[in-house]
């Protein structure tokens, strides 16, 4: 995990079989806990699909530091103790930063990645404006400047705005159409 802006951690794990109601209560009191923690932006729980038995869950918070906060504290630490009975296998957590994020999708099967269609759309509807708003904003201070190096400044610019700034939140408010399949909301 390195540099700034919203980050998001992956976290998957497998339920033993007889504990999906525990586990649910467990899930609720680790949302609820996170929750209370500076930085904290959201969880998204992926719950299993037809005969599966694994759980995907999804924090995200604004910054590294809120996040290791979170992952090192001794509430979190308590929860995971309660929780473990309930592991069929032990919890691998991922972290996401950056592009990779835009899209967060469910690493299940039966859960796909939202239609490549939806992806490109919702980027270009995303991107434009911000492109065309720096763009403007931006040529008053650099008339006479060759286009090869007003393009990067373009880009260097909108990458970022788009990574750390607008696509987090877009994707959580169109999550319904990007994934309308899923099974849980974000809290």
């Amino acid at each position: 995990m390195t540099g700034s802006g919203p980050v998001t951690t992956s976290i998957t794990t497998r339920v033993k079989p007889g504990h999906e109601a525990a586990f649910e209560d467990f899930l609720d009191g680790m949302a609820v806990a996170a929750s209370g923690f500076a930085g904290y932006e959201g969880v998204e729980i992926y719950r299993p699909t037809g005969n599966g038995d694994e759980y995907r869950i999804v924090y995200r918070f604004d910054a590294d530091r809120s996040l290791r906060r979170w992952l090192g504290s001794q509430e979190r630490e308590s929860w995971l103790k309660r929780g473990r009975v309930h592991f069929a296998a032990p919890m691998e957590t991922r972290f996401l930063t950056g592009l990779e994020s835009w899209f967060t999708v469910p690493s299940q099967q039966g859960q796909p990645r939202p239609a490549p269609y939806k992806m490109a759309l919702l980027t270009w509807v995303t991107i434009f404006p911000i492109i065309t708003a720096v763009v403007l904003i931006t040529t008053p201070w650099l008339v006479g400047v060759a286009v090869i190096p007003r393009l990067a400044l373009t880009t260097a610019i909108t990458v970022p705005l788009m990574t750390w700034v607008f696509m987090p939140r877009v994707t959580r408010i169109f999550a319904g159409w990007l994934y309308p399949d899923r099974l849980s909301d974000s809290t």
